[in-house]
């Protein structure tokens, strides 16, 4: 008889799984044309084992969505915590944002492009959840690093519009394949110009 634990990482595993062939069949199909069967052959689960996990495509596609957030903020959090230093927290920010889009172009796509699809009806609450609870991890860091004199002091989304707003535009013209720069080339550049736009007088580099 398996032990519990070994039954739940069993089952955490296949919906591991479910999800990132759901998410290969959406890129490569669509929405629309992909069908639950699709998504059974690419992961190997049964279909027994597909609605145990997911009642509807739809629902699938939200976790899907979710799930991708989930990673994409937990890894930046831990990123940023990881740095003690004001310039190299930011750093930290633009290098994670733009090599998970590198190394998630897939997920990537999917985040930009259906947040407002229908399938995310009934999802509010947690993403406004999981956003408030992003914000407040960057928030705290960035008040420690005001207060200690290192980063000029502003508005919360005035920061996540400095740090993320660029790093957002040039990760949709590289998944569209129109960027000239590497995404070494883009975190120097990025970095640098976020830096001087944040450090406190003085800081500057």
């Amino acid at each position: 008889m398996k032990k519990m634990n070994a039954v739940h990482e069993s089952s955490g595993e296949r919906r591991r799984q479910i999800l990132q062939a759901a998410l290969s069949c959406f890129t490569e199909r669509g929405f629309t044309e992909t069908s639950m069967s699709h998504i059974c052959e690419r992961s190997g689960a049964s279909v027994g084992s597909m609605y145990h996990h997911f009642r509807s495509k739809e629902q699938l596609a939200a976790a899907v969505y979710m799930d991708g957030i989930v990673q994409y903020q937990q890894g930046l959090l831990g990123a940023l915590e990881g740095e003690a230093e004001a310039d190299r927290g930011v750093r930290a920010i633009i290098a994670f944002h733009l090599r998970w889009v590198a190394a998630n172009p897939e997920w990537a796509r999917f985040l930009f492009r259906m947040r407002h699809e229908s399938f995310m009806t009934g999802t509010d609450d947690e993403f406004s959840r999981l956003n408030r609870e992003f914000v407040l991890g960057i928030s705290q860091w960035f008040a420690r690093h005001v207060k200690a004199g290192g980063i000029r002091k502003m508005a919360w989304d005035m920061y996540v519009a400095i740090l993320l707003g660029p790093c957002q535009e040039f990760a949709r013209m590289y998944l569209a394949g129109k960027t000239v720069s590497s995404i070494d080339a883009a975190v120097d550049e990025l970095s640098r110009t976020a830096w001087n736009s944040l450090a406190a007088a003085g800081e500057t580099k």
